[in-house]
């Protein structure tokens, strides 16, 4: 089938489409560009050497439901999607506007990434992963496949979370949850903080705060915070042991990043 391209749109050199694209007037297509087949794009900047495979929407701008009823129009206005240089977005993947996507990023098949989300250079996130908006992952992240990130969590620089982890925050359990953008009864996420390790299906609860590189085992509930260079597990998670020099981030990168180059003993 034909593409269709907005007259409005910006669409740089050596931009390649598949069939069937749809791109809309408030789309900005940088250099050497990739779309395949079955895409929209709109709402959106992508930088230089980008690929967008097919079956993406990249720039979805709908609030659904109760809450574009319910919420003022003001708080629903956001920013473009940014999607920087030489990322890969994979088949299948929903990217909304107000997020920003780094440099280098590879985001695999099946993604949805919601509203005001904050992707580092360099940072891969793998398949079926559900990103629920106005969250920040820092760079050189390797997120693995089948992992929910409440809105509001944290994660710094250099973490590693394995497949099946699910982050929470303080919205109580019922129908027509207070949305983010109400000002009361919000509880906050949880922060991961640089250089952490954390195995399969872990549970991370709210406003908890995992410091910078501890190792969480598989199957952990983290229910309360830990002091940095912690290993954890069980449930609820405890402290079973402290991070040796040779399990933390090389000291090029914890210099890089300002994080303490010397392994803490007293803890």
């Amino acid at each position: 089938m034909a593409n269709s391209i907005s007259p409005q749109a910006s669409v740089g050199t050596n931009v390649k489409f598949g069939n069937n694209v749809e791109v809309g007037a408030n789309a900005i297509v940088k250099d050497n560009v990739s779309i395949g087949s079955n895409t929209i794009i709109d709402n959106v900047i992508i930088d230089e050497n980008t690929v967008i495979e097919q079956n993406c929407i990249v720039g979805y701008a709908h609030a659904t439901g109760w809450v574009s009823r319910e919420t003022p129009d003001k708080e629903l206005e956001f920013d473009n999607l940014i999607i920087g240089k030489e990322v890969l977005v994979r088949e299948g993947s929903t990217l909304y506007i107000g997020s920003q996507i780094g440099d280098f990023v590879k985001i695999h098949h099946k993604t949805l990434i919601r509203e005001k989300s904050i992707i580092g250079d360099y940072t891969s996130i793998g398949s079926m992963c559900d990103l629920e908006g106005h969250l920040t992952i820092g760079k050189h992240c390797s997120i693995h496949s089948n992992n929910h990130f409440c809105y509001d969590t944290k994660i710094g620089d250099y973490v590693f979370i394995a497949p099946f982890c699910v982050t929470t925050n303080g919205n109580p359990m019922r129908y027509k949850r207070p949305l983010l953008f109400e000002k009361h009864g919000i509880e906050k996420g949880p922060v991961i903080e640089s250089g952490c390790q954390v195995a399969v299906n872990v549970v991370v609860l709210p406003e908890v705060t995992i410091g910078y590189e501890c190792i969480v085992g598989a199957s952990a509930v983290v229910t309360k915070s830990f002091d940095p260079l912690l290993i954890i597990m069980g449930i609820p998670a405890k402290k079973v042991g402290e991070v040796t020099e040779e399990h933390r981030l090389p000291l090029e990168i914890r210099n890089e990043i300002g994080l303490e180059t010397e392994t803490n003993k007293t803890q």
